[in-house]
């Protein structure tokens, strides 16, 4: 384990432009559920295309919304854990570029880390479906809560949503561009708490090996990129990351 922890470390120090690529299990220690552990994910106890999609919101909002604000309260009361802090000392050793989530608690933001491209958008924000304006989601919270109606645009009464990524509903073009940016002289991505399941965040790790950068995870569960990886853990990143950069800084 601790020569994991150094060869992780080393790696670190002799890379130039890190990119940090975070899923669900990034914020599982702050007590947010992520979609596919075994028996604790969401979607084990959920069906997401009923929950999650773009036309079970559209054709029954009320009872999506339902949901999403008892999930959405976990989320608003979550503080970044130490796998979070310890990307942001990361940072501010000068060694960590940017991070591409797949998050949307923002909690990489609360822990003051900077460049960071949310690729499934924010659950900080209401976006109108209609005219794409943005509101702060307490907008959308107060109609649905002390209105009790559908949450409706202020400007052309079209219907909010979160303004984040609902199954059948693509990527935005300037987010992807932004992500692909920052990969293009990644010289290693560290991926943390992600299955590596959904494209496009499933392609990134190609996309770097094929300009010769290296990857090292960690990640609970194993993923289809262990095998190309520098470094693997299975373990909780708040266990292992501040250790790693902990030695980051003692030696740089």
């Amino acid at each position: 384990m601790e020569r994991k922890i150094s060869d992780f470390a080393n790696l670190i120090i002799k890379s130039h432009n890190i990119v940090a690529l975070t899923g669900a299990g990034m914020s599982t220690e702050s007590g947010i559920p992520d979609f596919r552990s075994p028996g604790t994910g969401l979607w084990t106890k959920v069906d997401p295309s009923e929950f999650a999609s773009i036309n079970s919101y559209i054709s029954n909002t009320s009872k999506n919304l339902n949901f999403m604000f008892e999930l959405g309260i976990t989320i608003f009361r979550a503080k970044p854990n130490k796998g979070h802090k310890a990307l942001t000392k990361l940072q501010k050793l000068g060694k960590l570029k940017g991070v591409l989530t797949q998050n949307i608690d923002g909690l990489h933001q609360k822990a003051r880390t900077k460049n960071v491209v949310e690729l499934h958008g924010t659950v900080n924000e209401a976006i109108c479906m209609n005219c794409k304006k943005i509101y702060p989601i307490t907008t959308m919270i107060n109609q649905f809560v002390k209105e009790r109606t559908t949450p409706y645009c202020l400007e052309c009464n079209g219907i909010l949503k979160p303004n984040a990524i609902f199954f059948g509903e693509p990527l935005e073009s300037k987010v992807l561009d932004a992500a692909n940016k920052m990969l293009a002289d990644c010289d290693l991505l560290i991926i943390l708490g992600s299955s590596l399941l959904v494209y496009p965040v499933a392609f990134y790790p190609h996309k770097v090996l094929e300009i010769g950068a290296k990857i090292c995870i960690i990640n609970i569960q194993e993923t289809d990129f262990d095998p190309y990886s520098e470094v693997v853990f299975h373990e909780k990143i708040g266990t292992i990351l501040p250790q790693i950069v902990e030695i980051v800084e003692k030696e740089i």
